[in-house]
């Protein structure tokens, strides 16, 4: 049966806009009648078609436009879709309106809400079934200049997930560990410019390792204690995304390309199912300048996300993959979700969800953990 969804965004002083006593026999199903983020927001079922009740919704946006009311509807049958839609940051009426504004553009209509507390808010949506990269297109352009991480999310079942694998430099922890050991030794300038190559592409991953390696030749070993000790630090909301992954029972493993006495302290810190990192060739108490084995690069980390998925029982599509620069695209289009966090645009627009503002438990939030 064929029914329209009806919804009203108020500012909070206005108060809820209330329908004349005439629809309330038309009333299917109040879904959302909540004070959030300085808005009321109203959400109603009508088991009547938008061609049905047309002179009412064209006299209830006149109405609601005088008031500053924003009013939206649609037509919904059997094939309309669940959702969810996700705003992280410090709330804003206006980064409200505009999200539900252009989501209707998309055929999307608010239900209630799944999870409004402090930065988090989480709305139902319904709308049609299919991809959702071009509704996250659309709302991350719409809400461009607004510091506030947005997604449209399907609702996953607990379960549904069981890996979740981070890149390291730059998204579990802040800093490059390398770029840090360079600074530490005075040669920032030569490795800072190695890295920003490959983190933008521009330069082969391996080489531009083992380039970098090469110059800390010589270097005391305990040099990388004293970078972990001084200035090794977690990333914003780093715990409690692995807290959360961890609560819902989902394994968490740290993938990098970095060097494995920087991921197995962050192992043993964050308590992590796995560690993946290139190891440092030391003799008689000095680095070499030599990376033993085989390099953990972009090619490399998708295999680790088969490998280890393989090794749950599952596939690549039922796990989670987070990074931030070129050498973490690979694994971040295998994995059923990809995310890119404060990571460069060309990074952004080949991942499912983006994180721009936030921590990492912003990537909870997308999850539904925040919810759970």
């Amino acid at each position: 049966m064929s029914s329209t969804r009806l919804a009203i965004l108020s500012p909070a002083a206005r108060g809820p806009m209330h329908l004349p006593a005439s629809m309330g026999q038309l009333v299917a199903q109040i879904e959302s009648h909540q004070e959030i983020w300085d808005c009321w927001l109203q959400s109603w079922e009508l088991p009547v078609t938008v061609g049905e009740i047309a002179p009412f919704l064209d006299e209830l946006s006149r109405q609601a436009l005088h008031q500053e009311r924003e009013v939206i509807w649609a037509p919904m049958n059997s094939a309309s879709n669940s959702v969810r839609l996700v705003l992280h940051g410090a709330g804003q009426p206006e980064a409200l309106r505009r999200a539900l504004t252009t989501l209707h553009l998309q055929h999307f209509i608010p239900g209630r809400i799944l999870h409004g507390q402090g930065d988090d808010l989480a709305l139902m949506l319904h709308g049609p079934d299919g991809p959702l990269g071009a509704a996250n297109h659309c709302l991350i352009e719409a809400l461009e200049g607004i510091s506030l991480d947005v997604a449209v999310t399907r609702l996953w079942d607990r379960g549904h997930f069981r890996l979740l694998l981070a890149d390291m430099d730059s998204t579990l922890i802040s800093i490059e560990c390398i770029d840090e050991m360079a600074v530490y030794l005075g040669l920032k300038r030569q490795v800072a410019a190695l890295t920003e190559r490959s983190m933008a592409g521009e330069l082969d991953f391996q080489s531009s390792l083992r380039e970098r390696v090469r110059l800390l030749a010589g270097t005391p070993a305990n040099t990388i204690d004293a970078i972990i000790r001084e200035r090794l630090s977690l990333s914003p909301g780093a715990r409690e995304l692995v807290a959360a992954a961890k609560a819902q029972g989902v394994e968490v493993g740290v993938v990098s390309g970095g060097f494995t006495q920087f991921a197995r302290h962050l192992q043993e810190t964050l308590d992590l199912d796995y560690a993946f990192a290139n190891t440092l060739e030391i003799i008689d108490g000095q680095i070499t300048g030599q990376v033993l084995g085989d390099i953990i690069d972009a090619a490399a980390k998708a295999d680790i996300l088969d490998l280890l998925a393989a090794d749950l029982g599952t596939d690549a599509g039922h796990c989670i993959a987070i990074g931030d620069g070129a050498n973490d695209l690979p694994m971040i289009r295998r994995a059923g979700v990809g995310i890119a966090y404060h990571a460069r645009a060309v990074i952004r627009a080949q991942a499912d969800f983006q994180i721009r503002y936030g921590g990492l438990d912003t990537a909870a939030a997308y999850l539904g953990w925040s919810t759970a």
